[in-house]
């Protein structure tokens, strides 16, 4: 398999509400050659359980282990 032609990033910090969405918007798209850098910064409100209902391969998960502000 060869690298993904471009790397999405999107940081997050208690989204839940808009999280499934979004991603699905990502995942959705036609252009398929992807990285999806998904970065929890520290969530406390169950935005990571809603991270791991997409079994995506493009999907690469960096959980933060304390809110750090702005990625």
């Amino acid at each position: 398999m060869s690298a993904p032609a471009i790397s999405i990033v999107m940081p997050f910090y208690n989204a839940a509400p808009y999280l499934a969405e979004a991603v699905k918007s990502i995942l959705d798209q036609t252009f398929s050659h992807f990285e999806f850098i998904i970065i929890n910064d520290g969530s406390t409100d169950g935005s990571e359980k809603i991270i791991q209902t997409f079994a995506d391969k493009r999907i690469k998960y960096i959980q933060n282990p304390e809110n750090k502000g702005l990625v």
